[in-house]
């Protein structure tokens, strides 16, 4: 299995597909458009060869995920250059739900937003023992959507208030 640019892939001796994620250029892991796409390309390969687990951690000390690249978001102009761009983040997700094997988020410090949402794709979250994890989806604040099915995931995972 091949490393991508911000990907690193590591499978042990036990057959545990260690993937961590190391935005290249950047002090804090977000899920751009280049990121993601090279996620499906890692899942796809780790789907033709199944392992026991795939773990998903950052290898920045920071944090896990920040969310999705804002930057990304600043030329949107009408609903389907939006849809453009977050369905590549829904798919992704998806597959990553559907893939056939245990899956565990590994997360130290934030996952926020599309890092939650990566997370909830996941069968199990571990979270480190720090008073730094910080879990939530802080675009609703700006007004944004979770746009990778995070509001979906997450009533799964945590239940509906009344």
């Amino acid at each position: 299995m091949t490393d991508s640019r911000n990907w690193h892939v590591d499978r042990d001796a036990e057959g545990i597909v260690w993937l961590g994620l190391d935005k290249h250029d950047s002090s804090a892991n977000v899920l751009s458009a280049r990121v993601l796409m090279e996620l499906h390309e890692c899942l796809n390969e780790i789907a033709q060869n199944l392992p026991n687990a795939l773990i998903i951690h950052s290898m920045k000390k920071g944090g896990f995920v920040a969310g999705a690249d804002i930057k990304e978001f600043t030329g949107i102009i009408n609903p389907v250059e939006a849809y453009k761009l977050i369905r590549p983040g829904q798919q992704v997700m998806d597959q990553l739900e559907q893939l056939n094997c245990t899956t565990v988020a590994m997360i130290n410090g934030f996952a926020l937003g599309g890092g939650l949402e990566l997370a909830l794709a996941c069968n199990y979250r571990i979270c480190a023992d720090s008073s730094k994890v910080n879990l939530g989806l802080p675009e609703v604040r700006l007004g944004i959507h979770p746009g990778f099915g995070g509001t979906v995931r997450v009533i799964r995972f945590a239940g509906v208030t009344h």
